[in-house]
């Protein structure tokens, strides 16, 4: 082999490793990082374990999830800046730049969650009020990573959701009130007649049982009378009755920039 041309496959092989170890080792050719710790809460481990978690929510949906801690924002409005920070950082997923971000910022003791794209669809006023509802209590009790791992959790089970049905999940489609709603058509009647039941058998066994059937005639004797019901007519009332609609929907509130979400708050 002509040393020249074995020098130059030699040459080549290692320009070839050189950019593959470029391009495994660069940042900037990898995905942009769903879990923006921006404060430092969690060490290393921790905060891959998120991002996982994350990436497994808004894979094959479409829809990227957002987990932000931030230091102190001062006075600015949390949403104002929650959505500067999505604008400037060019998050979202796809042409529509869908997704949905919770933010926290440690210093100032706010919160808030924003929507964009299809994030706005996938996630209703409804279901983003039970999601501040259920993490923001641990964001107060400083359950930070509990609070994040949460709030990944219930955005997994929103788009998954989403993608079942073909629907939002709504105050009208909510698998959690059917439950709510069977225990007052069913479970609760059904105690209250248990109760009712019982009563009344813990009442009969006051008697005594008796061995002569004359025991149990009134001293009075027993007096036998006839009564005689005669048939009219019939009377019969229609009362309009219309089916209700349980399939009202709180929908998805949205600026005028696109954005939906929550106000925020302090926690």
């Amino acid at each position: 082999m002509n040393p020249h041309t074995h020098c130059l496959r030699s040459l080549c092989a290692f320009l070839a490793a050189l950019v593959l170890a470029a391009c495994l080792a660069c940042p900037a050719l990898a995905d942009a990082p769903l879990v923006r710790d921006e404060y430092g809460l969690f060490d290393a481990d921790t905060l891959a374990q998120l991002e996982s978690s994350a990436e497994d929510a808004s894979a094959g949906h479409d829809c990227d999830v957002y987990f932000l801690t931030v230091d102190s924002i001062g006075d600015t409005d949390q949403r104002a800046y929650a959505k500067n920070y999505y604008v400037q950082n060019d998050l979202g997923s796809g042409s529509g730049k869908s997704g949905i971000l919770f933010m926290i910022a440690l210093g100032s003791r706010k919160y808030v969650t924003i929507t964009y794209g299809g994030g706005v669809t996938a996630f209703t006023d409804y279901r983003i009020a039970q999601i501040e509802d259920k993490i923001v209590p641990m964001l107060s009790d400083g359950s930070y990573y509990k609070a994040s791992d949460t709030y990944i959790e219930m955005c997994a089970d929103t788009l998954d959701f989403y993608a079942e049905k073909g629907a939002p999940l709504d105050s009208g489609n909510d698998p959690a009130k059917g439950w709510i709603k069977w225990v007052f058509v069913f479970v609760i009647p059904l105690a209250v007649a248990s109760i009712v039941c019982g009563i009344f058998y813990a009442q009969m066994k006051t008697a005594n049982e008796q061995t002569h059937a004359n025991a149990y005639m009134p001293a009075e004797g027993l007096a036998l009378s006839v009564v005689e019901d005669t048939y009219t007519h019939t009377t019969e009332t229609e009362t309009y009755d219309p089916v209700k609609d349980d399939s009202s929907s709180s929908g998805s509130s949205t600026d005028s920039d696109g954005f939906g979400g929550s106000s925020g708050g302090k926690f």
